[in-house]
């Protein structure tokens, strides 16, 4: 399994719909597909509590065996560095 970045978002959350909105406006349609993950914490419990999330949005990067390897939590950082992180998973993942 290739490195990838996780999106946990939660209902309700002003920040996480603007995240999302952003990711669907903004972001290369294939890296997104090709390299992020959309999950939402009332769907995922139990990786919620894995990598025991409190904040949301949250965008993890995991390696190949599912480790976190990195996390960056709040809309506004997320969207500020989704399209970087998402062509270093291409180029990493190549």
């Amino acid at each position: 399994m290739a490195s990838k970045a996780i999106l946990f978002t939660k209902e309700n959350c002003p920040p996480c719909i603007q995240t999302k909105e952003f990711i669907n406006v903004s972001i290369d349609e294939y890296l997104a597909a090709e390299h992020l993950v959309v999950m939402k914490k009332e769907n995922h419990s139990a990786l919620v509590a894995a990598y025991e999330l409190e904040k949301y949005p949250t965008l993890l990067l995991v390696n190949g065996q599912g480790e976190e390897t990195n996390r960056i939590v709040g809309g506004q950082f997320i969207r500020e560095q989704l399209q970087y992180i998402l062509e270093g998973l291409q180029e990493a993942n190549s």
